[in-house]
C-alpha cells in the first residue's frame, strides 16, 4: 500500500525526468568503461567455471574457493554464467555486474517512493547512485558484488510480506536469502534477520507458502550439498580454517568503520594503494561531503527511532517499516563484530541500500521547502562525490597502485588478444603464459591469462626461473618475472611490448620460432630413470665480486606424469665445500614430447671450484631419480660436470 502524500508528489513528467537522470548516472559509472576493472585471481577462476558452464563443459557443484578455508556455494557462478551464454566474453559478465547494481538503484528508488515520496526516493537514490564505494563493488566480475542487487530484493520482498501481507511473496522473499547467503557468507547476516520477520509477524504469515519458499530455496543449496558429500575432506583448506578460527581480534569498531565507508565513501583514496598520498594531491578535501552525508543519514536514523519510541503502545506503519530497516541495518554491523569472525570491507555490503533510505525518510519529514533545499545541496555532493571518483578512475588507469586497485582489465585483455592474433597469424601449436608461478589455482598470473585466453591452447611457466621450448613454433606471454623471462627476451624471434601503467613492468608477446642451444651439448646426453634427458649447459657468469653466479642447464622432458619433481645443483671446490640451489621444475604433468626446459639457477659460488653436480628428486618424499649408465642400469644420482 502506498503512503505518499500529495507534499511528496511531483508532476509525472519531471519525476520521470529526474529518475532518468538518476539512472543514468548510475548506469554510466556502473557500466561504463568496462576494460577499467580489476582482474585478478579470484574473478578469474570465478569466470572460468562460468564459461565452462556457458560453454557446457560442466555443471559447477561449488564455487570457487574461498579465503576462510572453505569453498564458496556454485550460486555466483550460475548467475555469472548467465549473460555467457549470450557473450563469451569477460566484458558480458562485467557488465552483468553493473545491470543488476543499477536494477538495486531503481529498487531503492521504487521503494522509497512507495511508502516516502518523491523526495525520500530522490534522495536514496541519487546517493546510491553516486555513492563510490557502492560504485567500486558494482564494477567487477566478484561473487560480493551480486549482493547490493539481491539484499534489496530482499528487503522488498520483505516490506510487501509482513508489512502489505501478500503472503506468496514470501517464497521470492526466501529465494532472494537463499541466493545472498549463497553468493557471499556475508549474506548469512540476513537470516536471523528474516527469523525475526517471521516471529513478529507470524500472524500475517501464511505457513504453507513458508513451507513452499523454505524448499525452493533448500533445491538450490543441493548440488552443493551433494557436492559436499561426496568430495571427503578435499574441498576443507584446514590450514586457512584453522588460521581463521584462530583469529580472534577482541570486540573492536572495524565493522561499524566498514559501513561507515560504504555509506559515506570515506577513504575511497584506499583504491590508490600505496600511491594514495600522490592522489590525494589531486584533489580537494571532502570532510564536508563526509559531514553532510553523514548528517542526513544520522538524522534519519534518529527519526526512525525517535518514531519508534513514541508509537511503541501503538505502532503504526512506519513503525513496522522503520524497524525492519533498522535490523537489516544493524544485523551484519553486529554480526561482523563478533571477535572469531574477520571484518572485511565488502562483507558488510548487506547493508546497502538502508542508509540511503535512512536519508530519504529525512528528507520526507522536513517542510516541503527544506525537504527541497536538502535535495538542492545533496545534488552539489553528489556532484563532488562523482568529480572524486572520475579523478580516482583517471589515476588508478595511469599509476600503478600496489595494495590498491589491480592492473586495468583492459590492458590484460589487450594482451590476451594480441597473443591471440600471433598465434594465428604464425601458425603456432600454442601459447605459453609465462609469469610469476604456474599453476593458475595458486597464482594470479597464470589464474588471469587461462581465463582470458580459455578458447586457445595453451600451458603455464613459472618464469622466475624456467623457460619451455616446445618442438613448433610457439607464442609466449611473457611477464618478465625473472631468470626464465630472460632466457625468452635472448631467444625470441618476435617480440611485441604491451605498455602497463606507470610504475609497472611491460608485457611481451613474443614468437618462438626454433629452440635454443646450450654452449655445451652432452654427448650421449644423460638419462634419467624418468626418461628426462639433459642435453647441455652454459658456461657460469660471475658476478664481480665471484661470490655468485648464474648457471643455465638445457634438458628434455620425458614421460608425463603428475609426479612433483624438483632438481637440485651443486656446486663443489677443491676443499669439497659445496654449495646448494633446489627448485621445482616444469610440471610434468603438463610435458610434451619434444619441449626443451632451461633452468636459471642463481646460486652463491665457492672459491676455486671445480665441479657441479645436478639432478631430479621426487618431493616431499626426496627420492632420486637416477641417472643410467652406458648399460642402461641406474648407478647414481646427478650428472657431474667439471669445471675448466
Amino acid at each position: 500500500m502506498k503512503q505518499t502524500t500529495e507534499r511528496n508528489v511531483l508532476p509525472f513528467w519531471t519525476e520521470l525526468l529526474l529518475l532518468a537522470g538518476i539512472l543514468l548516472i548510475t548506469a554510466v559509472t556502473r557500466m561504463g568503461w568496462p576494460g577499467l576493472t580489476e582482474f585478478k585471481a579470484d574473478e578469474a577462476r570465478l569466470l572460468q567455471l562460468a564459461l565452462e558452464m556457458a560453454d557446457f563443459s560442466q555443471f559447477p557443484l561449488r564455487g570457487i574457493s574461498s579465503s576462510v578455508g572453505f569453498p564458496n556455494f556454485p550460486m555466483s557462478v550460475w548467475l555469472y554464467a548467465l549473460p555467457l551464454f549470450l557473450w563469451k566474453h569477460v566484458y558480458a559478465a562485467t557488465l552483468f555486474t553493473g545491470l543488476l547494481n543499477t536494477l538495486a538503484v531503481a529498487g531503492t528508488y521504487w521503494l522509497a517512493r512507495r511508502y516516502w515520496g518523491v523526495p525520500a526516493a530522490l534522495t536514496a537514490a541519487l546517493m546510491f547512485a553516486v555513492s563510490p564505494w557502492a560504485i567500486h563493488h558494482s564494477r567487477k566480475i566478484w561473487a560480493q558484488n551480486l549482493l547490493p542487487f539481491l539484499v534489496t530484493g530482499w528487503g522488498i520482498t520483505a516490506v510487501l510480506t509482513f508489512v502489505e501481507q501478500r503472503r506468496k511473496l514470501i517464497i521470492l522473499h526466501l529465494l532472494f536469502l537463499a541466493m545472498a547467503v549463497q553468493v557471499h557468507l556475508a549474506g548469512l547476516a540476513l537470516v536471523p534477520v528474516t527469523a525475526v520477520y517471521l516471529l513478529v509477524f507470524r500472524k500475517r504469515v501464511n505457513w504453507k507458502y513458508t513451507a513452499v519458499g523454505l524448499l525452493v530455496a533448500g533445491l538450490t543449496a543441493l548440488p552443493f550439498l551433494w557436492y559436499l558429500l561426496t568430495a571427503g575432506q578435499r574441498y576443507l583448506n584446514v590450514e586457512k580454517a584453522a588460521a581463521v578460527s584462530g583469529a580472534a581480534r577482541g570486540w573492536d569498531l572495524a565493522a561499524l568503520q566498514h559501513a561507515w565507508r560504504l555509506a559515506s565513501g570515506w577513504q575511497i583514496h584506499a583504491l590508490a594503494g600505496e600511491a594514495f598520498s600522490d592522489f590525494l594531491q589531486t584533489v580537494p578535501d571532502m570532510t564536508a561531503v563526509y559531514l553532510i552525508w553523514g548528517g542526513l543519514m544520522g538524522g534519519g536514523l534518529t527519526v526512525m527511532l525517535r518514531h519508534i519510541w513514541q508509537t511503541r503502545r501503538q505502532p503504526d506503519r512506519n513503525t513496522e517499516l522503520y524497524g525492519m530497516l533498522l535490523l537489516w541495518l544493524t544485523a551484519p554491523i553486529l554480526l561482523f563484530s563478533w571477535p572469531r569472525l574477520p571484518a572485511e570491507l565488502h562483507y558488510l555490503l548487506p547493508i546497502y541500500p538502508t542508509p540511503y533510505l535512512a536519508a530519504g525518510i529525512l528528507s520526507s519529514r522536513l517542510p516541503r521547502k527544506w525537504s527541497w533545499v536538502t535535495l538542492g545541496i545533496l545534488l552539489i555532493t553528489a556532484v563532488a562525490q562523482l568529480a572524486i571518483w572520475f579523478s580516482l578512475q583517471n589515476f588508478i588507469s595511469q599509476q600503478a597502485t600496489p595494495g590498491g586497485f589491480g592492473t586495468p582489465l583492459a590492458i590484460k585483455l589487450e594482451a590476451a588478444n594480441t597473443a591471440r592474433q600471433q598465434f594465428t597469424e604464425s601458425g603456432a601449436v600454442e601459447i605459453l603464459i609465462a609469469g610469476a608461478g604456474d599453476n593458475p589455482q595458486e597464482a594470479e598470473f597464470p589464474a588471469v591469462f587461462d581465463t582470458l585466453l580459455w578458447d586457445v591452447p595453451h600451458r603455464f611457466v613459472d618464469a622466475t626461473n624456467t623457460a619451455v621450448f616446445p618442438q613448433d613454433t610457439a607464442v609466449v606471454l611473457l611477464e618478465n618475472a625473472g631468470l626464465g623471462g630472460e632466457v625468452y627476451l635472448e631467444a625470441a624471434g618476435e617480440t611485441a611490448i604491451i605498455p602497463q601503467r606507470h610504475g609497472e613492468a611491460d608485457l611481451y608477446i613474443l614468437i618462438l620460432d626454433e629452440q635454443p642451444t646450450p654452449t655445451h651439448i652432452f654427448d650421449p646426453p644423460p638419462i634419467l630413470t624418468n626418461w628426462v634427458s639433459y642435453a647441455g649447459y652454459d658456461d657460469p657468469v660471475l658476478a664481480e665480486d665471484g661470490a655468485a653466479a648464474v648457471w643455465r642447464v638445457y634438458w628434455n622432458v620425458g614421460e608425463s606424469s603428475a609426479a612433483d619433481t624438483h632438481m637440485f645443483v651443486h656446486v663443489l671446490n677443491k676443499e669439497g665445500e659445496k654449495t646448494q640451489e633446489d627448485t621445482a621444475v616444469f610440471p610434468p604433468v603438463q610435458w610434451q614430447p619434444g619441449d626443451l626446459i632451461v633452468n636459471t639457477f642463481h646460486i652463491s659460488w665457492p672459491e676455486n671450484a671445480k665441479l657441479i653436480r645436478t639432478g631430479m628428486y621426487l618431493y616431499p618424499s626426496l627420492e632420486p631419480i637416477l641417472v643410467f649408465d652406458a648399460a642402461g642400469n641406474p648407478y647414481t644420482d646427478a650428472v657431474e660436470i667439471e669445471i675448466e
